[in-house]
C-alpha cells in the first residue's frame, strides 16, 4: 500500500485513457525505458501526420479544440473546402485527432502537447501500470495490456477507424477503475462525496474549489505514518500544491489551465472514458453527476476504507453501477478456471505471480465473459482452502508481516474443483 493514495499532479496530465494503452505496450518491449524515451515516443507516435477525409466530425473537432495560433492553417483550409462544399477532400491531420475528433467518444478533449512530452508518463506511473525509476512494465500493466486487443496498438501504427483505441473496452473501464480507486482514493472519497450532490452541470473549476481542504485533510491523516525522506519529500510537494490552490481560490477561472485545472482533470476526465460522469458537451470541462456516478461512489464513500471496499464489495458495485447482469458466484468451477487463466497470463519466469493481481484480472474476466462475478477476498479464501487440501499444487509466498503475497501452482489448479 503507497504511503499517500494520491496520484501526482503534473502540469499536464494526461486526460485520455486510451493513451495509456500504447504506453503499456511500448513498456512490455524492454525491461527498462526512461522518462525521455517514453514521453517522448508517445508525443512521435499520436502527433504523425495523417490524411483522413474532412467529415463534419472533424470540422467540428478542428473548430472546438484546435484553437491556438498553430492551428490556424488547419482551420483556414478546412473553413475553405466547406464554403467550397466539398467534405470528400482529405486533410493532414494528427493521428490523435483524427481519434478524438470521433462522435463516439464521450470527451473530444485531451490531445498531448509535444513540448509536454515529459508530463504525461506520470498517470501511468500514478496508476501503478509501470514501475517508477525503471519504467518498465509492471504486473498490473501487463493484465491491462493482457486486456488490449491488438487491433487497438495496430491503430496507433496505422490510422484505423474501426478500432479508435480511445474507445474502452468494459474489461479495460474495470481494470483503470480498479487502478484509479487504488491509487488515488484519498483524493475521490471526499471529492466524490460533494460531487454526487450537485444537482446541476458543474465546471471543473467549480469541482476543485474544495481540492486544497481535501489535500490538507490527507496531510493530517498521513503525517503520523511518515517513514523516510520520501515520504517527507511527498508532503512537501503536496504543501506546495495547497498554497498554490489557496493563491487562485474563489477566482474566476482565466482560462489555460492553471493548478485548479491540472489537479481536478486528472479526478474528472478519465471518469468520462469510464462512463462514470457525463459532458454535456464533450469540448467543455462541464460535467453532470449521474445515477452511474452515484451507484459507484455512494458505497466506495461509505466504506470502512478503501481496501475493505475494493476487496470486498468493488464487483458487486460495478455489477450495479455497469448493468452487467452478473450473478455472484463463490464456486470452484466458476473461480478456479478464472484464477487459472490469469496466472498463465501473470506469471514470472520463476512461476510466481502477485496472488492480488492474479484475483483481479480472474475477476474481471468472469464478470465480463461468464456474467458471473466474485470478490478478491473470496478469490484469495478459495486459494487458502485449497493449499491446506493440496499443499503440493498451491505454493504460497509471505512478506515479513505475514501477508500473502505471492502464488505458485505446480500444476493445474482446476484439478482441485472436485475436491
Amino acid at each position: 500500500m503507497e504511503f499517500i493514495r494520491a496520484i501526482e499532479n503534473p502540469r499536464k496530465c494526461m486526460q485520455r485513457l486510451g493513451f495509456l494503452k500504447w504506453l503499456a505496450f511500448y513498456c512490455s518491449k524492454s525491461a527498462t525505458s526512461n522518462l525521455s524515451i517514453l514521453g517522448n515516443n508517445l508525443i512521435s507516435t499520436v502527433s504523425k501526420k495523417i490524411l483522413v477525409p474532412v467529415t463534419e466530425e472533424l470540422i467540428l473537432y478542428i473548430k472546438s479544440a484546435l484553437v491556438s495560433p498553430v492551428h490556424r492553417g488547419i482551420f483556414a483550409q478546412v473553413n475553405q473546402q466547406k464554403n467550397e462544399g466539398d467534405i470528400k477532400k482529405t486533410i493532414s491531420v494528427e493521428l490523435q485527432d483524427a481519434y478524438l475528433s470521433s462522435f463516439d467518444l464521450p470527451s473530444r478533449r485531451g490531445r498531448l502537447a509535444k513540448d509536454e512530452w515529459f508530463e504525461y508518463p506520470s498517470l501511468a506511473i500514478g496508476l501503478a501500470l509501470i514501475k517508477k525509476g525503471t519504467y518498465s512494465l509492471s504486473v498490473r500493466g501487463v493484465s491491462f495490456l493482457s486486456l488490449v486487443i491488438k487491433e487497438e496498438i495496430d491503430a496507433f501504427k496505422q490510422y484505423d477507424k474501426e478500432f479508435n483505441p480511445f474507445k474502452m473496452s468494459m474489461k479495460q473501464k474495470l481494470l483503470l477503475l480498479y487502478c484509479l480507486v487504488d491509487n488515488d482514493g484519498q483524493m475521490l472519497k471526499p471529492l466524490y462525496k460533494d460531487i454526487i450532490k450537485k444537482d446541476n452541470t458543474f465546471s471543473d473549476i467549480e469541482a476543485s474549489e474544495s481540492l486544497d481542504e481535501i489535500f490538507s485533510g490527507l496531510l493530517k491523516e498521513s503525517r503520523p505514518r511518515v517513514r523516510s525522506g520520501d515520504d517527507i519529500k511527498r508532503i512537501q510537494r503536496i504543501e506546495k500544491t495547497i498554497e498554490r490552490l489557496k493563491t487562485v481560490k474563489g477566482k474566476p477561472s482565466t482560462g489555460g489551465g492553471g493548478v485548479r485545472h491540472e489537479t481536478i482533470a486528472v479526478r474528472l476526465e478519465p471518469f468520462v472514458d469510464l462512463g462514470l460522469l457525463l459532458k454535456p458537451d464533450p469540448f467543455a470541462y462541464r460535467y453532470r453527476s449521474t445515477d452511474a456516478t452515484k451507484s459507484f461512489f455512494e458505497p466506495l464513500i461509505c466504506s470502512d476504507g478503501i481496501d475493505v471496499f475494493l476487496r470486498n464489495s468493488f464487483f458487486s458495485t460495478v455489477n450495479s453501477t455497469y448493468k452487467l447482469d452478473a450473478v455472484h458466484h463463490t464456486g470452484r468451477d466458476i473461480v478456479l478456471p478464472a484464477i487459472q487463466k490469469a496466472f498463465i497470463t501473470l506469471k514470472s519466469p520463476l512461476g510466481y505471480a502477485p496472488i492480488l493481481e492474479v484475483s483481479l484480472l480472474a475477476a474481471i474476466n468472469s464478470i465480463t465473459e461468464n456474467r458471473t462475478f466474485f470478490e478478491l477476498s473470496e478469490c484469495l479464501e478459495i486459494l487458502k482452502s485449497i493449499q491446506k487440501e493440496r499443499p503440493e499444487l498451491v505454493r504460497f509466498n509471505v512478506d515479513r508481516w505475514g501477508t500473502l503475497t505471492f502464488v505458485k501452482f505446480n500444476g493445474d489448479i482446476t484439478k482441485a474443483i472436485g475436491a
